[in-house]
């Protein structure tokens, strides 16, 4: 019977991501970087396209809420594709997304600069999103198996490992690892609240950044950080060799992050946003200047 390879895959796919890069550079050079950038976005969100569950929608683009607030535009937005994956897109191409319908969100470079600030700009983006935009979290009344009087049968249904049902996932991905050195990133990652960092950061050709615990049992990560105990978690940068001759840490480095989507996605469950809450401003008119049609009324 054949075997998938699948460290194997993951070394292609991550190749692939690196070549890009690379063409880009020698199309672009340094005269346009925000051009080299955007290609290089383009070819992530087109591995998470293919390789995601085809339920979901991958974009570009903006959040909004229920209020009409807007977020900082983001490389990557994965929304659930059956309710409202889109609220509208305005004639320029730029897409708004209801924060409703959000699974992941993720931010995308080229190379890992320690003087552009990436990981601190990212952080006050998801900072804005998470304390100014209205966003209604979905608790697991059926947490861990244990039932109470507040558990609900879709719950209990669904049998979900995440405490937090519709869960904001980010994550921060760089093709290129660059200058990066994790000890200059400490005090970043040790002052910001532990929900406003990326749940995941990956550097392609170096390693990842994720919340961590070691103990006798083995290591431990953590895929919601601010839901774990901190005196036993902290934040780890670690590379993937991998067991698969046939693989590479490219590669494993790549479906770490894919792994980790699936399973916050999978875990997930995402209600149809309210379009009403959505849109209601525009509909209020006044019964001064409104009059009824056919027969008159009271």
């Amino acid at each position: 019977m054949n075997k998938l390879d699948i460290p194997h895959i993951f070394k292609s796919e991550a190749n692939d991501l690196i070549k890009a890069r690379e063409t880009a550079i020698q199309i672009h050079g340094t005269a346009d970087i925000k051009a080299a950038g955007n290609e290089i976005e383009m070819e992530v969100r087109s591995f998470l396209k293919r390789m995601l569950p085809k339920s979901l929608y991958v974009t570009q683009g903006h959040l909004i809420d229920r209020n009409g607030f807007v977020s900082p535009q983001l490389d990557v937005i994965i929304a659930e594709k059956t309710s409202l994956p889109s609220l509208l897109t305005t004639k320029d191409g730029t897409e708004y997304i209801p924060i409703d319908s959000i699974y992941a969100i993720g931010e995308i470079k080229s190379t890992y600069y320690k003087n552009k600030k990436y990981e601190k700009r990212f952080c006050e983006v998801v900072t804005q999103i998470k304390t100014e935009m209205a966003h209604q979290e979905i608790p697991n009344t059926a947490y861990n198996g244990v039932l109470n009087d507040d558990t609900i049968m879709r719950d209990m249904y669904i049998g979900s490992a995440n405490k937090t049902l519709n869960k904001l996932y980010s994550f921060m991905i760089y093709i290129d690892g660059g200058d990066f050195n994790p000890d200059e990133i400490a005090e970043h990652y040790q002052t910001t609240p532990l929900s406003y960092l990326p749940n995941l950061t990956v550097l392609l050709d170096r390693g990842a950044i994720c919340y961590a615990s070691l103990s006798e049992n083995g290591l431990k990560t953590a895929r919601y950080p601010d839901e774990e105990d901190g005196s036993e978690f902290d934040w780890l940068f670690y590379h993937l060799n991998g067991e698969s001759e046939t693989g590479s840490p490219e590669g494993n480095h790549l479906g770490l992050l894919y792994y980790n989507l699936l399973l916050h996605i999978t875990n997930s469950f995402i209600e149809p946003p309210d379009l009403t809450q959505y849109m209601s401003s525009m509909f209020v008119g006044r019964l001064s200047t409104s009059k009824w049609i056919g027969k008159s009324k009271t």
